[in-house]
């Protein structure tokens, strides 16, 4: 007969493997370098098209965006449910782009936005990469 591993202690700490913990933190760190070069990519762009509000505006959204994963992670750290947290992110980095629209003029705002899209598909390609690197 084969030995039976015990059965789980409720409440007891759970040992998590060290790459099921590095993995995501190597997809924040990927994404928020890649964000960051892109901000200065388009604030250099935007600068040379006579557009430095826009560039700061797109710059914005990018930095917002990449930083995003880093607030998910703080969050949920305080061991509320992530539906909760979701929500909680998705009003302020809201209210930010809102705040953005007075400052930089609202015709801007829509780079602001737009910036934290492509942020979010940074994020995915970066997570789906390191997916695909543990298989």
């Amino acid at each position: 007969m084969a030995a039976q591993a015990p059965a789980p202690v409720p409440g007891a700490a759970v040992a998590v493997p060290l790459d099921a913990v590095a993995a995501p933190r190597h997809a924040l760190n990927l994404t928020a370098a890649v964000c960051a070069g892109v901000a200065v990519v388009a604030l250099v762009v935007a600068a040379a098209l006579g557009q430095p509000l826009s560039g700061v505006a797109l710059a914005l959204g990018l930095i917002l965006g990449g930083g995003n994963g880093f607030l998910a992670v703080r969050l949920l750290g305080i061991g509320v449910a992530f539906a909760a947290t979701s929500i909680l992110r998705l009003l302020i980095l809201t209210m930010l782009a809102i705040l953005s629209g007075f400052v930089l003029g609202w015709e801007r705002a829509i780079l602001v936005a737009a910036g934290m899209a492509v942020a979010q598909l940074v994020l995915s390609a970066a997570s789906l990469r390191e997916v695909l690197r543990t298989r």
